[in-house]
């Protein structure tokens, strides 16, 4: 079951600019509001706040000056939660200079803060019409149209930003959690490992890349990295929570359970946790307390449908399933469309020995989550056929590669190369398509390069092609990366030699790659694009509910052959070629 964790791009970290005091100068308006911006930096917000007030009484400052002043103590009076007071400090300094972009930023910050994302998108778009480069004004700009559901929008401005300022993570993170929105994780990877080989301590970068793993249904790379954003903020309960539910999908109720005390412990009424613990409780057949956590959760939150759902599901590990159609029914009355309590239906009604019920139950789960492998498990142990909606699509493919894709997920495979598969997210309207495939010359020839369209996007008015580059080391079957090569007349820049490649992309990141000449690849530089394969495909082969009484785990592994067929013959040179610097 894949599922999208959206972090409510909290990535937006609105940016605020406290500007700089006049150059030494006479005035005491001046020098109290040098002393003010030192005390807000020190976190001294009260005696901040005293001395810009004096500042103002100065009646000797001129109204760029004046509206300076009231910018800087208006972001102080927001970060002590006095908003209407910053409202009434920004609103005079723009009557006093409406040339000043910062003011229209920071205002729009405020009406973010506050909800009013149209409204803020308005000062954005001003603050940017006085000041194109303003790097802050456009992340801000982006988080708001984020707010609202304008994603294209929104990456394209956190873009522009990340051009502009390219050591600063913010934007990074805020375009991340607009891909992750837009089901992009792997470009949401790319963006977040940029963003913490940046700034190492970034507890936010982890914990949203975590999310961007779990969306790719890499439970242990997400628990890693929720491990190391704990690190960094050890009382965050909700990175506890994060944890324990990603240990939950990688079936570690044991490690779950640690995880959801623990959350429990930092905010003892978060009803979610003990929901969860209670889920990992009867999985472990800890039956006494997964009844008083599921109880407590209700409790805290008497229409948490899945609490309900999850005591019909411990009814039935019971012998009990007339309980458990009880609880679903009160599921099914709070929600009826949550793939989980159909699911839980479908479980009960097999119990009961009501198979064309609980086969009803368990589609219209996979109606909903279409890889819910605990309702495509019940629909096979009912021995209906499930099929794989995969299929390939030959008019996308080209040479030896086959694309193949179900709804809105593509990815192309090469026999040539063994099992591998390369996935081919959308960033435009359509399907992506192969374009081309190019082996390396020299001491690169283990390296091949494969352009596909990412769909159209419009620009000016005319759809054009978005295309990206996957780099593949051909002798170990190994996806190195994936660049953002070419939107409109922007495309990117490849420099190769002396064993190494330098991709300047189209997206404002700069990305160095570390190739060895007998083929493998050393380790990777600045930012490491991060293309870890997963052997989708086969479903996990834990299924708990399919016992009753017992959770048992069951293994399986699979080996692979992989053959490859001898290198077709090289093409001449084409203009993709000299593109890339061949």
């Amino acid at each position: 079951m894949k599922r999208i964790f959206i972090v409510s791009i909290a990535c937006l970290m609105c940016f605020v600019a406290v500007s700089p005091a006049a150059a030494q100068g006479a005035r005491e308006g001046d020098v109290k509001a040098q002393q003010a911006a030192v005390a807000f930096r020190q976190g001294q917000m009260a005696e901040a706040l005293r001395l810009y007030d004096g500042a103002l009484a100065d009646g000797a400052l001129g109204n760029e000056r004046r509206a300076s002043i009231l910018t800087d103590r208006g972001v102080v009076r927001e970060r002590t939660g006095r908003i209407a007071d910053a409202v009434a400090d920004f609103n005079q300094a723009i009557k006093l200079f409406p040339e000043f972009p910062v003011v229209y930023n920071n205002r729009g910050s405020l009406l973010v803060k506050i909800g009013a994302y149209a409204e803020a998108l308005k000062d954005f778009n001003r603050a940017l019409r006085l000041a194109p480069g303003y790097a802050a004004a456009y992340s801000n700009r982006a988080g708001a149209l984020s707010k609202l559901n304008q994603f294209d929008d929104a990456i394209e401005s956190y873009t522009t930003a990340i051009r502009l300022t390219p050591a600063i993570v913010e934007p990074l993170a805020g375009r991340a959690g607009a891909y992750i929105a837009i089901q992009r994780p792997r470009a949401a990877l790319r963006d977040l490992t940029r963003a913490i080989a940046t700034d190492a301590r970034f507890s936010l970068g982890y914990r949203q890349r975590a999310d961007a793993y779990l969306a790719l249904d890499e439970f242990g790379a997400a628990a890693a990295d929720l491990s190391r954003a704990i690190a960094f903020d050890p009382v965050n309960a909700e990175y506890f929570l994060l944890r324990g539910k990603a240990y939950m999908r990688g079936k570690d109720p044991a490690s779950a359970t640690r995880d959801f005390s623990k959350a429990i412990e930092l905010v003892p009424n978060l009803s979610e946790a003990y929901l969860e613990r209670g889920h990992a409780g009867i999985l472990l057949e800890q039956f006494d307390q997964a009844e008083q956590d599921l109880a407590r959760a209700i409790e805290l939150n008497p229409r948490v449908a899945l609490g309900y759902a999850y005591r019909a599901l411990m009814y039935k590990k019971l012998g009990q399933p007339e309980l458990g159609a009880q609880e679903v029914s009160k599921a099914l009355v709070l929600d009826k469309n949550n793939a989980n309590v159909l699911w839980a239906k479908g479980e009960i009604d097999e119990a009961m020995s009501r198979q064309e019920d609980a086969a009803d139950a368990y589609r219209k789960a996979l109606a909903i989550e279409p890889q819910m492998q605990n309702a495509i498990y019940g629909l096979k142990r009912l021995g209906e056929n499930v099929e794989d909606d995969t299929e390939e699509l030959p008019a996308l493919s080209v040479d030896a590669w086959r694309v193949f894709g179900a709804r809105t997920q593509f990815f192309a495979v090469n026999e040539e190369l063994g099992s591998m598969r390369v996935p081919l997210e959308v960033a435009g309207e359509g399907a992506p398509r192969i374009l081309d495939w190019r082996i390396q010359e020299g001491e690169f020839s283990h390296i091949g390069l494969l352009r596909f369209s990412a769909g159209k996007i419009e620009i000016d008015g005319q759809p054009s092609d978005n295309e990206f580059i996957a780099i593949i080391d051909t002798r170990n079957s190994k996806l190195r990366g994936i660049e953002p090569h070419r939107q409109g007349a922007r495309q990117s820049k490849w420099s190769w030699g002396s064993g190494r490649l330098i991709v300047a992309a189209i997206d404002g990141l700069t990305q160095e790659y570390i190739l060895s000449s007998n083929g493998r690849v050393a380790s990777q530089a600045r930012r490491r694009s991060s293309g870890r394969q997963t052997e989708s495909g086969a479903g996990p082969a834990w299924a708990p509910w399919a016992q009753q009484g017992t959770a048992r785990r069951q293994r399986a592994s699979r080996r692979r052959s992989r053959s490859r067929s001898s290198r077709r013959r090289r093409k001449p040179k084409t203009l993709f070629d000299l593109l890339l610097g061949n």
